[in-house]
């Protein structure tokens, strides 16, 4: 059965369209957005001043003159009117930033956590957003990105478990957010996130990201897209070393037995993570054959420890993998997570522009 789109919602569907290009560009001509989008002069004429009214974005003299007597305005998106939350929200604490929708960073919170059970957790949540709302009430904020450990069922804003909360079960954590603070929420798996922040850096369209701490986690982007599916690439329990390692899981020779060990509260163990670089080696080998990868990707708070492994995990792989050229690269930027999250949220506001 076909389906139709109706005026208000191509409206919209433009708005967004304009909104997106300007973001996207920096700075733009209205020449150069009938360019880019298609849409004839007297549309994105009307448009334009649609997102003038609503403070959206601004105009402003070009430095370079174009032709002798006239020097033409550019558009650029205001700066100062409307902002997002981006959130990373994993077992151990909360990272945050507010954004503007031309991608600058206003400002960035961490707090702590501790929790026994899901009522703490939620009650924390709402305790960190809230400051950061308060803070931020004279201004617009439009959407809020929501990076989370533990099994996600992005689709429907579900937060299936969370890691060392038993009874954090199939929380509606989208749909909650959106009630407490009145805007609209995208959920997403933290290393989705870090991949999503490392897109806008690599030229890579196939990429693998690891993200290792007490645990590994991995996201995966074939021709530009990001694999997405509930509980898809779960991989911590994948085995990697038959009846090796015993695991928590309560298998032996799982990846996760493998990383687990190497990170403590007095640093690292260097035996450890000696061990771990052969089974490593093995799963990357996998993964890249599996995805036709050409970036790997590791970070995490193991990836601060790259000097101790590196060499050997690159060799090691090597003898796997003869393929063609990977690039591997170790990445310690810890806030990965939540820029991607706060992206995702500025993307999503963007793209659900209702004006």
């Amino acid at each position: 059965m076909k389906k139709y789109i109706g005026l208000e919602e191509m409206k919209n569907v433009n708005c967004s369209s304009v909104l997106g290009v300007i973001c996207n560009c920096g700075e733009v001509s209205r020449k150069q957005i009938t360019d880019i989008t298609g849409l004839s002069w007297g549309g994105m004429t009307k448009i334009v001043n649609k997102l003038f009214e609503h403070g959206y974005i601004e105009e402003a003299k070009c430095e370079k003159v174009s032709g002798v007597k006239r020097t033409p305005n550019i558009i650029r998106v205001c700066r100062d009117k409307h902002f997002v939350i981006g959130l990373d929200i994993n077992r151990v604490g909360f990272g945050a930033y507010v954004m503007n929708l031309a991608g600058d960073i206003i400002k960035e919170y961490s707090s702590d956590l501790s929790y026994c059970d899901k009522e703490e957790l939620l009650q924390a949540i709402f305790d960190f957003i809230g400051q950061i709302a308060d803070e931020f009430k004279e201004k617009k904020l439009l959407a809020m990105g929501v990076a989370m450990q533990g099994i996600l069922d992005v689709e429907n804003g579900i937060s299936v478990r969370f890691p060392h909360c038993p009874d954090w079960k199939n929380i509606p954590i989208k749909d909650i957010l959106k009630e407490e603070f009145g805007v609209e929420v995208f959920i997403e798996h933290d290393p989705n996130c870090m991949l999503y922040s490392s897109q806008h850096e690599e030229e890579s369209e196939n990429m693998l990201l690891l993200r290792m701490d007490n645990s590994v986690g991995m996201a995966a982007s074939v021709n530009g897209r990001i694999i997405r599916g509930n509980g898809l690439l779960e991989v911590a329990h994948c085995i990697v070393v038959p009846q090796g390692k015993e695991c928590r899981c309560g298998e032996k020779g799982c990846l996760e037995a493998y990383v687990a060990p190497c990170l403590s509260k007095n640093g690292v163990n260097k035996q450890a993570v000696y061990e771990l670089v052969e089974p490593l080696a093995i799963f990357m080998n996998n993964m890249v054959r599996i995805f036709h990868s050409d970036t790997i990707i590791l970070t995490g708070k193991l990836a601060k420890y790259h000097e101790i492994f590196e060499k050997e995990l690159l060799e090691k792989f090597h003898q796997f993998y003869d393929g063609e050229e990977i690039s591997v690269r170790f990445v310690e930027e810890e806030e990965r997570a939540v820029r991607g999250a706060t992206l995702i949220a500025v993307q999503g506001a963007i793209e659900r522009l209702r004006i």
